[in-house]
């Protein structure tokens, strides 16, 4: 799979093929500012001692003299994490003024196309803004890029900036301040824009629309002819036989074609004694209402109570499987929490003196696009929960002693816990 870097560095352009370029490699002035305002505005040099840190703008603003290398601290950040910062702060901001992964590359490299130039316009890129010599980006490995001596700064000072840039930059991005949360920037991995297309050695199947593309492992450069503008891409056709399955409300997929002699099966089921056949596929009926789900949790006492983002979950490793276990003096349990952050500051485990435990966190799952190594995925299939917040909460057999309680949150996704019985009960 090719790599953003290596896409970005195949649109680099050339003095002959610059007027045969799509609309969409070309920056519009919007995508422009915001790309200037968010890599000067969020990032400043690393430097020994600063506090606060300061922005790059914001130095350039203020007329402080040029740094040197002995001044700067000899961090690392990865260049995945200052796309991610960028694609957050515009995960509100309507497409027509986000740029691809592979542009976002090109304005990285220096090499981000400039149309004629405009003595008003401000073309800088961010070379321009972080020398190369004091800022190197370098690959550590086959997938992680990394870029030296800068740092993100998520609460940036806006006083030098003209009020009018302010405002346009909070009306393109649809956001009220200019204060982020670190560790949400930092891990962002919600709606971006789609990468580029993919491609393979084995040859592609033409949908009737679209122009065949050929592969790029077959030339050193890839024209610019090779990539599909998204917003003209079709969705995928599957073709499937209907399989037993309960009634399902959803727009059904599409389907080309079924053999006329395939009986279609019936939807509806008459529950009739059936003979103990061996496997079988199980098809999970769609998670029920509000109120369906509180008369199911309000028929037994000791069930299990999922809310937010874990009940909607579809076929999966669930979140939520619960075993208890008793001595005589102790309750064990043992429940899964797949997917779910360890951060102190999001999730939680309280245990009352009635024997209900309250577990709270986020998941991390269920992301449209994933971004790995420098590559961006799409989401083809999602079982996993969605992200999100979500509480998990059950009842143990008796009473116990809250400050007695000892957990452990294991690398395999597993909570363990002991908390002593009630000191009556022991």
């Amino acid at each position: 799979m090719e790599t953003l870097a290596e896409a970005a560095e195949s649109l680099a352009p050339t003095s002959s093929d610059f007027s045969n370029l799509p609309n969409w490699i070309i920056p519009n002035d919007d995508q422009r500012f915001l790309l200037l305002f968010i890599m000067g505005t969020y990032f400043g040099p690393d430097l020994k001692g600063e506090k606060p840190k300061k922005s790059v703008l914001q130095r350039m603003a203020e007329g402080l003299p040029p740094y040197t290398s002995d001044q700067l601290a000899g961090s690392q950040m990865k260049l995945l994490e200052a796309e991610k910062i960028y694609y957050y702060v515009l995960r509100e901001a309507g497409q027509s003024v986000i740029v691809k992964p592979p542009i976002l590359h090109l304005f990285f490299q220096g090499n981000l196309f400039n149309p004629a130039q405009d003595a008003i316009a401000d073309y800088r890129q961010f070379p321009d803004l972080f020398p190369p010599h004091l800022h190197p980006q370098s690959q550590l490995s086959d997938q992680c890029h990394v870029i030296e001596n800068i740092v993100f700064i998520n609460n940036p000072e806006i006083s030098y900036i003209k009020p009018e840039d302010v405002e346009r930059f909070k009306r393109l991005t649809r956001l009220e301040d200019l204060l982020l949360d670190r560790n949400a920037a930092m891990s962002h991995t919600g709606d971006g824009v789609s990468g580029v297309t993919n491609s393979n050695s084995e040859p592609q199947k033409s949908n009737g629309k679209l122009p065949l593309r050929r592969s790029s492992r077959n030339s050193h450069k890839r024209q610019y002819s090779d990539y599909v503008d998204p917003e003209e891409a079709m969705p995928p056709i599957h073709d499937a036989i209907p399989f037993n399955s309960v009634p399902f409300s959803s727009t059904p997929m599409p389907c080309k074609s079924v053999p006329m002699s395939v009986p279609m099966m019936p939807t509806e089921l008459k529950a009739e004694p059936a003979e103990r056949m061996g496997s079988a596929m199980l098809i999970l009926p769609s998670h029920p209402t509000s109120e369906e789900w509180n008369n199911i949790v309000a028929t037994t006492k000791n069930g299990i109570a999922l809310t937010g983002s874990v009940a909607e979950r579809q076929a999966g490793p669930l979140i939520g499987l619960v075993d208890i276990g008793v001595c005589e003096d102790a309750y064990l349990f043992r429940i899964s929490l797949p997917g779910v952050r360890k951060d102190e500051k999001e999730f939680s485990c309280e245990v009352e003196t009635d024997g209900r435990v309250l577990i709270k966190g986020a998941t991390t799952t269920g992301e449209k696009l994933v971004y790995k190594n420098s590559q961006v995925f799409e989401m083809q299939t999602q079982y996993l929960c969605p992200s999100g917040h979500f509480s998990v909460a059950f009842q143990l057999p008796g009473p116990v002693e809250p400050r007695e309680f000892s957990g452990n949150f294991g690398a395999d996704g597993i909570l363990e816990g002991i908390v002593m019985k009630e000191r009556s009960r022991r």
